[in-house]
């Protein structure tokens, strides 16, 4: 019976043993579940509220929170409050101590801690707006905001108390701490004892124990190649010269003291025989360039394209739009005024030709400077193009390749009888700017050959004008006349300058080994030209 006792009593103290773990356990599960579940903007704010008293009360934190964040542990200005609450920040306490002597009810920061397993506090990096980051921060300041990330309101806390929402996309012009998630960091297991939990990187590439360089800053800056320069001095294809240069050039090109033009519209060849004038020909407008260094001179006017610096949000620009947005809208006009002496006035040629050009058709922009801004919580990210004119580069205009092509552009309508006519074409150039036009008057100084060189048997008529046969290539001697030439131009316009060519001007300079051509050009300083005979009939 004694032996039945005691095995009963040990069954009794198992028994009560047991109901009194269980009614311990039921206890703190019961005290567990009594802490409220909090939203992450509710624990955010809760939080902020706390540490705003504690920042602004002690500098001893703000020291902490500096040191903390500047250690970069996961490549950003973060404070990880898991990994820090329990560091001594001062006189034995640590930083969980700390907030908690500014909690209402001992719950308080327990319940933030549980609903907010990745609680981060970040200094933000301010400096592409004011100087302010974890490193600048001046401790000794202790007015010091603190906000929450998830906060639709943005509403701001100084010592504990609200100080008013921040305005959707502001900047902060004041020390700031921001509460937020950390995202950089997952939660790898959580201890069912201790409730604490243990974490791991997303990613290697936040982990800044293995960081080897310094981090990347918040901004970059270089440059972006946009237009291949042009070889100005190119040779040109050998298809898109007309045969009647190609056969002057290879006719003539090892005979002194003979023209081209003289082959091209009087055909006389190497032989020397006697030529007539070919009625047909024409000399025109191959192709002109503005000198870069004009850029300024020409882009005055409010209609004229002009380059502009570019700030583009959110995204990069391709190449091809950055080569539309570098550039205003507009076109440039420009105006040719030729002119070739008579040896009387009736028997002048003048002709005026004007080409609209877009900006692209006449410059090129080497490269382009990017300074592009990341984005941080209070702004999205922003690309700043600018441009240097040094960059800017000069390009051949061709008349027919334009995007508003001209009917024709041949320096002179009637044909070049060197008979009656000067040696000497004068083109005068210029942008035009203004609708308003004046009458200049300028003289020139022409060429005339020796009327001995020429035959008025046999060349025919055309509109009751002689013309005449040339007797051979090259001029027995020539001579100088000055001439008084009447230039109507637009009131504003830019005087580019004007340039000649001689009728003895080579046409072609030289040919390489697959036959393209070097051409010849002539220039005022700010524009270049260069003329190509053409024969009308074809």
């Amino acid at each position: 019976m004694k032996k039945l006792f005691i095995i009963f009593a040990s069954m009794f103290f198992m028994f009560a043993c047991t109901q009194e773990k269980d009614s311990l356990l039921s206890e703190n599960e019961k005290a567990t579940a009594q802490i409220p579940e909090l939203t992450t903007a509710e624990a955010q704010m809760k939080f902020a509220k706390l540490l705003s008293q504690a920042a602004s009360n002690s500098v001893e934190v703000r020291k902490f929170l500096k040191n903390e964040a500047t250690k970069q542990f996961d490549n950003d200005y973060d404070v990880f409050y898991p990994m820090v609450k329990n560091k001594i920040v001062t006189d034995g306490k640590s930083f969980k101590d700390i907030l908690l002597s500014y909690c209402k009810t001992p719950n308080e920061l327990t319940e933030i801690e549980q609903s907010q397993l990745l609680l981060n506090i970040l200094i933000p990096d301010l400096t592409l707006f004011w100087d302010f980051n974890a490193k600048k921060w001046d401790v000794n300041d202790k007015e010091v905001v603190v906000l929450c990330r998830d906060d639709e309101r943005d509403t701001m806390y100084e010592n504990g108390e609200n100080i008013g929402q921040m305005t959707k996309g502001d900047v902060p012009g004041f020390p700031c701490l921001v509460i937020k998630n950390n995202e950089r960091l997952k939660v790898k297991n959580i201890n069912t004892r201790s409730g604490e939990a243990t974490y791991e990187f997303i990613s290697d590439a936040f982990n800044g124990s293995k960081r080897i360089e310094r981090p990347t800053t918040r901004h970059s800056e270089y440059d972006i190649a946009v237009d291949t320069e042009e070889n100005l001095d190119a040779y040109i294809p050998q298809k898109e010269i007309p045969d009647i240069c190609i056969k002057a050039y290879e006719e003539f090109k090892n005979v002194p003291n003979a023209y081209q033009r003289d082959n091209i519209y009087y055909n006389i060849n190497k032989s020397n025989n006697p030529g007539y004038l070919d009625r047909n020909i024409r000399d025109r407008i191959y192709r002109f360039r503005i000198n870069a260094n004009a850029y300024s001179k020409i882009a005055e006017q409010d209609k004229d394209p002009k380059l502009q610096n570019h700030t583009e949000h959110k995204r990069k620009l391709t190449v091809d739009e950055i080569r539309k947005k570098i550039w205003t809208d507009g076109a440039f006009e420009f105006k040719f005024k030729t002119y070739i002496a008579g040896e009387t006035a009736k028997e002048a040629m003048e002709v005026s030709k004007s080409f609209t050009v877009k900006s692209t058709e006449a410059f090129s922009i080497k490269k382009v400077h990017l300074r592009h801004k990341n984005s941080t919580m209070f702004r999205e990210s922003k690309n700043f193009y600018s441009f240097n004119l040094d960059d800017l580069r000069s390009k051949w205009i061709y008349p027919e390749k334009l995007e508003q092509k001209s009917e024709e552009n041949y320096v002179f309508t009637e044909p070049w009888d060197l008979y009656g006519k000067s040696l000497t074409i004068f083109l005068f150039i210029e942008e035009v700017d203004d609708s308003q036009t004046i009458t200049e008057k300028k003289t020139v100084v022409s060429e005339f050959t020796n009327k001995a060189d020429f035959s008025l048997t046999g060349g025919g008529k055309v509109d009751e004008i002689e013309l005449t046969a040339k007797l051979g290539y090259g001029f027995s001697h020539t001579k100088t006349v000055s001439n008084e030439v009447s230039i109507t131009t637009n009131v504003g316009s830019d005087d580019l300058g004007s340039v000649s060519f001689q009728y003895y001007n080579p046409i072609i300079r030289d040919r390489n080994s697959i036959g393209d051509c070097k051409l010849f050009n002539a220039s005022t300083g700010d524009v270049s030209v260069t003329l190509l005979p053409i024969d009308t009939s074809k």
